[in-house]
């Protein structure tokens, strides 16, 4: 009897390494996989370490990253539709032209990433940073960027149409050309931001905070924007 249950115990943690072996080799074969074709849907990377790797025009479509360090990664070009980047790492990145829609960017490090031209259609951005990120001529519509930081972020020329920047610091932020129509930028800080040719109709600036008259007098907006009391914009052509 003793003996059975010795064999049934260590059969048990064998099959619990086999397990465990398995598992570690798939992420190692998705990794590989990865590097040797540039295309990997729907794969297990979680914890892998990718800092610095050149992963252009890679296709990750819905994989699983969950915390990654892809800082200073190249992803320009790569494919990255829904992926959950939650707290990634991707400070310093290349992620020119990258196809981000609807990927899960939440608390997420982007600062001085480049994201310029990026597809960042409905992004889940809240509470990301962005500090000193390219984000010029980018797509941000309908993206969420609750109490996201883009202090000193480049988004001149960038969509940023029916997108949610509620609490979000755009602080010294390059703002030039931009579109912000249907933008919501409750107690936005927007102190130092440079709104030259933005396009604010119907945004939602009323709350917003350290804005000026001299900022909006530069920029355009129409009928449906809402600004704070006694302040005025110029309407677009």
């Amino acid at each position: 009897m003793r003996a059975r249950a010795i064999l049934t115990i260590i059969a048990t943690f064998a099959a619990m390494g086999a397990a465990m072996s398995g598992a570690a080799g798939f992420e190692g074969a998705d990794l590989e996989r990865l590097r040797r074709t540039g295309l990997c849907p729907a794969c297990d990377l979680s914890g892998a370490d990718l800092s610095g790797t050149s992963l252009a025009r890679t296709n990750l479509i819905e994989s699983s990253l969950g915390p990654l360090d892809l800082s200073g990664a190249d992803l320009s070009h790569a494919i990255l539709r829904a992926a959950p980047l939650q707290r990634a790492s991707l400070s310093g990145a290349n992620l020119r032209q990258a196809r981000l829609e609807r990927a899960d960017l939440r608390r997420a490090d982007l600062r001085g990433a480049d994201l310029t031209g990026a597809d960042l259609r409905q992004v889940n951005l809240t509470a990301a940073r962005l500090d000193a990120a390219k984000l010029s001529r980018a797509d941000l519509e309908g993206a969420r960027l609750t109490g996201a930081r883009l202090v000193e972020a480049r988004l001149d020329g960038a969509k940023l149409n029916k997108a949610t920047l509620l609490r979000a610091s755009l602080s010294g932020a390059d703002l030039s050309g931009a579109s912000l129509r249907d933008a919501f930028l409750s107690e936005t800080d927007l102190r130092g931001a440079k709104l030259a040719r933005a396009d604010l109709s119907g945004a939602d600036l009323a709350s917003a905070l350290r804005l000026t008259q001299f900022q909006l007098s530069a920029a355009c907006g129409d009928e449906t924007t809402r600004l704070p009391p006694d302040f005025t914009v110029p309407p677009c052509d």
